[in-house]
This record gives C-alpha cells, structure tokens and sequence, in this order.
C-alpha cells in the first residue's frame, strides 16, 4: 500500500487541506469564507463561497467538482437541508451526484452555518 501524501494548505493551519490515499483526495472541511477570512453573509450565499472553495480545493489537483464521490455537510440548522439540496443539485449539472451524509451541529468555525467534507477520485 502506498502511504499518504499529504497536501499542506496555502496558509497557516493546524491540518491539511488534502490528503491523498488509494486514488482518493480526502479534502478537509470546507465553509463559505472567502480568502480573507471573512464569511459570505446569508445561506445561500455562504453555499456558494463554500463550493468555489471546494472547486478552487479540487482544481490544485486538476479535479472538476463532478469528481466527488462522496460528502458529509453539517449544518446548524437542519430546516436548511431542503435548501441545501437545492443549492448543492446546481453544481453539477446533470452529472450524477456524491452520496451525501447530512448532520447538524450547534456551531461551526466563524459561525458558519454550512461546512462540508469531501471525497474526490484522483
């Protein structure tokens, strides 16, 4: 087996921002601020700063978004899940979706309402 290789991010942080095993880049959680640390202010837009995070995470490994296999989102309000889904659908445009694990959680980094972790084939 090949061990793992790990992918620092671009910044200070206590955690990788990947991590690649077995054909599979593990990306750490992502949320909807933008590369100043600042969170995008209401849902829908801190989801779609989460999801150009997520693309620009991706895209240092030349992988488009359709490459996610799998995605756990946590949410701090589960009455957003419905919304989520909507939102979320639009990014892939027909492509066939990532199997999705959905939990709540009291709170997240920055306040975020939204995070999400991903699994994408090499």
């Amino acid at each position: 087996m090949t061990p793992p290789t790990y992918h620092p991010y671009p910044f200070d942080a206590a955690f990788s921002e990947a991590v690649i095993l077995d054909g599979l880049i593990y990306l750490s959680g992502h949320i909807g601020d933008d590369d100043d640390g600042h969170l995008a202010q209401g849902f829908d837009a801190e989801v779609h700063q989460m999801m150009t995070n997520v693309t620009a995470s991706l895209a240092r490994f030349d992988r488009p978004l359709s490459a996610l296999v799998s995605v756990k989102v946590i949410l701090t309000d589960m009455n957003m899940r419905e919304r989520f889904d909507t939102l979320f659908a639009t990014y892939f445009d027909g492509s066939p979706l990532p199997a999705c694990t959905t939990f709540g959680a009291a709170a997240l980094a920055l306040e975020a309402t939204v995070e999400i972790e991903c699994i994408a084939k090499l």
